[in-house]
């Protein structure tokens, strides 16, 4: 759930929107792992690796978030592509085109390797996102294929937690307070 999801990430947050700058500026068709588009990922925080899917748009009809563009993540056998992280994160979520679905999966280390963290089913048309307190390093995206052997994705978002800093007064204050205290 979206509603939940997001609020859980209010340290650093990203939303991957393929419809704006600087990922809307590659013509239709472009493959995620191409060189510009792959600088431009990289610094909005991922860098993708595996199947190197495309980026299409006139897709307004399929997403329910009005999106022109998603990343197409099969063609033929493909339909699973994976990220690493710049920084690790505490959750990573998506959204699928209407007519497909599939999971999610973080891992603890860059690869998809080290401690698998948990899955989640993202679809048809509809977000999934998970979070998890120990770091996500990499995430992959599978998918449950219909007839046309491909599967939409797009919104890509994660973050980490924010962290609670609570104020610890240090060992001469509290020597100055007590002195205080015990003077009055």
């Amino acid at each position: 759930n979206q509603g939940v999801f997001e609020p859980q990430l209010t340290g650093d947050f990203t939303l991957v929107n393929l419809d704006d700058p600087p990922l809307n500026a590659f013509a239709s068709g472009y493959r995620v792992e191409d060189p510009m588009p792959s600088a431009a990922f990289l610094a909005l925080g991922i860098d993708f690796f595996g199947f190197n899917a495309q980026v299409f748009t006139g897709q307004n009809s399929q997403t329910p978030t009005n999106r022109d563009r998603l990343i197409a993540n099969g063609t033929g056998f493909g339909g699973i592509f994976s990220l690493n992280f710049v920084n690790p994160v505490n959750g990573i979520g998506a959204f699928s085109n209407n007519i497909d679905f599939g999971r999610i999966r973080a891992f603890s280390e860059p690869n998809l390797q080290g401690t698998f963290l948990g899955e989640v089913q993202f679809g048809p048309g509809a977000f999934g996102g998970l979070t998890s307190d120990l770091l996500i390093e990499s995430a992959q995206f599978t998918c449950v294929f219909n007839q046309d052997v491909r599967c939409g994705v797009y919104d890509i978002q994660f973050g980490t937690f924010e962290t609670d800093v609570t104020a610890v007064p240090e060992p001469a204050s509290l020597f100055l307070l007590g002195t205080g205290a015990a003077g009055l």
